[in-house]
């Protein structure tokens, strides 16, 4: 099942690795699982950092914007069946959170589990967010996220057993007292470290929100 899972991410990673870096507005939940994938491909992307011509880490990233987090709960629903009321108040908290951070789901792989350590302090490595105007900001918190069930495979199948899962959360607020422009033009989420640098970028045109 292990050596499964590392075949399905290293499938998976190639797939998001050439989509590109625009984000296409005309790729929408459709009611189904496979179309929940498609807006989830949309929204995540994927890089490597190499170290003397070897890789040394891999991650990806899915940006959880206000159209992502729609289908996440529709699929939710579905998959689960649940009642409108329930459904209604998970999208409200969902389009709540959209608003007041800037918030990215990060499996991340190293060779070396003992460098997987993203929250720590005296981490390898470190995460930055830049806006549409170029203005870069530090997470706030960095928390690591326990999968106990198929379904977080299903909901994120970038995610294997041999790498770790991440909620990367960042202010919505920059340096200089100004709202970052997050939703529209060209954003980047930075991992960067001593043995290198990925820059995972997307080009959101305005029609995608």
């Amino acid at each position: 099942m292990r050596v499964a899972r590392l075949l399905l991410f290293v499938v998976l990673f190639a797939a998001v690795a050439c989509s590109g870096a625009r984000v296409r507005p005309d790729v929408v939940y459709e009611g189904n699982h496979r179309s929940y994938l498609c807006v989830l491909d949309n929204w995540t992307r994927s890089g490597k950092l190499y170290y003397h011509f070897e890789t040394d880490a891999m991650v990806a990233a899915t940006y959880l914007t206000a159209p992502m987090r729609r289908a996440f709960v529709a699929e939710w629903k579905r998959a689960f069946d649940l009642p409108q009321a329930d459904s209604d108040a998970m999208l409200a908290d969902q389009l709540e959170q959209a608003k007041r951070r800037v918030e990215f789901i990060v499996s991340f792989y190293t060779p070396a589990m003992r460098q997987n350590d993203l929250p720590s302090p005296d981490s390898s490595w470190r995460l930055w967010f830049i806006d549409a105007k170029g203005r870069k900001v530090a997470p706030v918190k960095i928390q690591p996220l326990k999968v106990q069930h198929e379904q977080e495979y299903d909901f994120y199948p970038t995610y294997t057993d041999f790498g770790k899962l991440y909620r990367v959360i960042f202010p919505i607020i920059g340096a200089d007292g100004q709202p970052l422009q997050r939703d529209a033009g060209t954003v980047t989420l930075r991992v960067t470290g001593v043995r290198g640098v990925t820059d995972l970028v997307w080009q959101i045109p305005p029609e995608a929100h």
